[in-house]
């Protein structure tokens, strides 16, 4: 049997690899190069051995590359492994994973480099083409206006783009990989994001656990929030099939406020259609009554004057007279009440305590036959319609000098105040008092609770009047039920209006 021959074997091994194979010295001169060298890189032999490796590298940078990662070297035995831009003979280029391994002498110095480089440039190209698609999903992802972002199956988040970390508000600049969805919600909720979950609240632990129910079992149908910047967002959570969650957030403030503008004004409209019914059955009623009297009456003139009778005559004439009057009193009325419109359009800031006085003012005649006192405190400043708001307090305080005790001096106490920028205006008396089972019914049109208007005069409209101009402040009034020595009238009214109306 011929002896075994570890050259051959090295030799055929060296020739047939199928990566090529470069020998270089100390001096970087490539001393040996298989054939899968020379067929890479298009060279022949005689062009090829003995010049500077310099010869396989793209450009210089590429070649300063790598003789950094040579003097970079801990351990000279030890192979190391890079990856470089390699140069042809024709010029064409290719991406190479370089491995190398020295060859030592007995004392451990290095004699030879041997360099096994495997084109990789279908792999490099892959990659580049993965990161360019990386990086495309990324430039979309953040010049979406939408929040957008993906959570695993523990619930932690593993992307997210600008839009979502400024939806997060105050548990934004905590935001990063790893963070799970409830400690978002949580930070959020802290920083007073969530104004229906405010901090330390049995409503705010609900929100929380509804919020966190809705992300780990979605139901398919997008939810709306209010947030604490005035924003109202479209929360959708989708289970993907892989197990990850994908949210996506949406500002759909200006839909909200413009169907919140259209329930309010569904509500107006039903809350006046039922008015307006009530009002024309009062009206029809209330006008009916003087033209009855008026065509009664003058009948009976006119029975009277046909049968040559006077005696009648002037007392006929006096009722005939007094039903016009009141039927000219109620047309007046209806006339005020129709043009206070349910919202105005015009305001300015008004000093409560100026309207009281202008009020006083005009009042001055029925003060001094009542002989009533005023006990005046200080009074807020509101937005408003000043000459509305004097009508206001000119009702009440009229009802407060009509409706007094014949047996006591009428005192008028008038004071206020803002809480919650909510202003506060009271105008009680110590006269005949409303029953609280009417508290409701005396802000309806032609609503009198005393009949005879010898005694208290009017037509029944004053409070209803005041009603309406409070409710076109955004405002409200109501009779005081627990107050027992008079009447006491309580208006509320916003301390800004809402300019939106």
């Amino acid at each position: 049997m011929a002896a075994f021959n570890e050259d051959l074997v090295f030799k055929a091994l060296y020739e047939t690899f199928p990566d090529p194979v470069i020998i270089i010295d100390a001096e970087r001169v490539i001393r040996s190069a298989n054939n899968a060298a020379l067929r890479q890189f298009g060279y022949p032999a005689e062009e090829f051995i003995d010049r500077s490796v310099r010869l396989i590298y793209a450009n210089d940078a590429e070649y300063e590359k790598r003789l950094r990662n040579r003097a970079a070297r801990v351990d000279e035995t030890a192979a190391r492994t890079s990856n470089y831009l390699y140069v042809r003979r024709d010029g064409s280029t290719f991406s190479g994973h370089l491995r190398t391994t020295p060859l030592l002498d007995d004392q451990g110095a290095e004699l030879a480099l041997i360099g096994i480089i495997r084109d990789v440039s279908d792999l490099t190209e892959a990659v580049g083409e993965r990161q360019k698609a990386s990086n495309m999903l990324n430039a979309a992802l953040e010049a979406m206006p939408e929040g957008f972002a993906i959570f695993d199956r523990q619930e932690r988040l593993v992307v997210y783009n600008r839009a979502y970390q400024a939806i997060c508000g105050p548990a934004g600049a905590a935001l990063k990989p790893g963070i799970t969805a409830e400690e978002i919600l949580l930070l959020a909720r802290q920083g007073g994001h969530y104004p229906d979950a405010l901090p330390g609240t049995r409503e705010g632990d609900e929100w929380i656990a509804s919020r966190l129910r809705d992300f780990r079992h979605p139901d398919g149908r997008p939810k709306i929030y209010r947030y604490a910047d005035d924003r109202w967002l479209r929360v959708e959570n989708i289970k993907a099939k892989d197990g990850n969650t994908v949210v996506a957030r949406v500002d759909v403030t200006d839909l909200k406020r413009a169907e919140l503008a259209l329930e309010r004004q569904r509500q107006e409209l039903e809350h006046k259609n039922e008015a307006l019914g009530q009002f024309t059955a009062t009206v029809s009623h209330d006008l009916k009554a003087p033209l009855r009297h008026i065509s009664m009456f003058s009948e009976m003139i006119e029975d009277d004057l046909a049968a040559g009778s006077q005696a009648e005559l002037a007392e006929n004439a006096r009722h005939l007279r007094d039903s016009v009057k009141r039927m000219n009193r109620v047309i007046d009325s209806l006339l005020d009440y129709a043009q206070i419109a349910h919202r105005i359009t015009h305001w300015t800031e008004v000093r409560l305590t100026d309207i009281v006085a202008e009020t006083l003012t005009i009042l001055a005649g029925d003060i001094q036959d009542a002989q009533a006192t005023f006990e005046v405190g200080d009074l807020p400043e509101v937005e408003g319609d000043p000459e509305l708001l004097r009508r206001l307090v000119q009702n009440l305080i009229g009802n407060a000098i009509k409706y007094r005790h014949t047996d006591r001096q009428p005192v008028i106490c008038i004071h206020g105040g803002v809480a919650d920028q909510i202003v506060e205006l009271v105008v009680e008396d110590n006269g005949i008092g409303i029953d609280p089972r009417f508290s409701t019914r005396i802000f309806e049109v032609f609503q009198r609770l005393h009949k005879d208007e010898t005694v208290y005069g009017g037509t029944g409209i004053g409070l209803a009047l005041a009603k309406r101009i409070a409710e076109s402040h955004d405002g409200s009034i109501r009779l005081d039920t627990t107050f027992r020595e008079g009447a006491r009238f309580i208006v509320l009214l916003p301390r800004r209006l809402r300019k939106a109306n």
